[in-house]
């Protein structure tokens, strides 16, 4: 199960090296060869390709987090016991997490924590983001077995980023499609099954 985890977490960055490939002559045979033998669908170099890292790396965080809130309610509901794997899949949501992260950071404010500072009261998802960040940021710190063991009560404002996470990603979208009402229906579903008495 770890090997499968493992591969799909390096499938984004796989994506991502093929996508951008489309940009550096040196690889752009590799990645014609690709396109024109059954790889069409996986495109070519997007037109901001900044933009297209940062979301892709934001939906993959957000899919390993719901993978990861899904390992108690399979374990209640279905008997199915993933629990040993909550942790990986935690880090990896955290690790997809701190990518989406840098590109706010680097591209959008520079580099620069007091324009970070401003940017989060000019525009309040990103404040929610940040704020989830840093939550993810606190429960990988501390998701080493001896220090989970002191910080287990802290590891449930997972509920409260997820809450985060679901009004950043609707906030920073334009309009609200189907995939962005699919995630968040699926985020208040994981929540509402850990309120649930059975």
């Amino acid at each position: 199960m770890k090997t499968i985890i493992w591969t799909i977490a390096f499938l984004p960055l796989l994506y991502v090296a093929y996508k951008l490939s489309w940009g550096f002559e040196y690889a752009r045979s590799i990645s014609s060869f690709i396109y024109h033998n059954g790889g069409s669908f996986l495109g070519k170099l997007p037109n901001d390709p900044m933009k297209f890292m940062a979301d892709l790396f934001g939906i993959t965080a957000l899919q390993f987090l719901i993978a990861s809130l899904s390992v108690t309610p399979l374990k209640s509901y279905l008997k199915i016991n993933l629990l040993k794997y909550r942790r990986l899949l935690g880090l990896w949501a955290f690790a997809y997490a701190l990518m989406h992260s840098l590109y706010f950071f680097l591209a959008e404010n520079e580099g620069s924590l007091e324009l970070m500072y401003a940017d989060m009261f000019k525009r309040p998802f990103v404040l929610f983001g940040a704020s989830a960040f840093l939550i993810l940021t606190m429960m990988a710190a501390t998701s080493h077995k001896k220090l989970f063991a002191k910080f287990a009560s802290w590891h449930k404002l997972v509920y409260l980023a997820s809450v985060l996470i679901a009004l950043h990603y609707m906030m920073s979208q334009k309009v609200i499609g189907m995939n962005v009402a699919i995630y968040v229906v699926v985020l208040a579903g994981l929540l509402a099954l850990r309120l649930v008495k059975r």
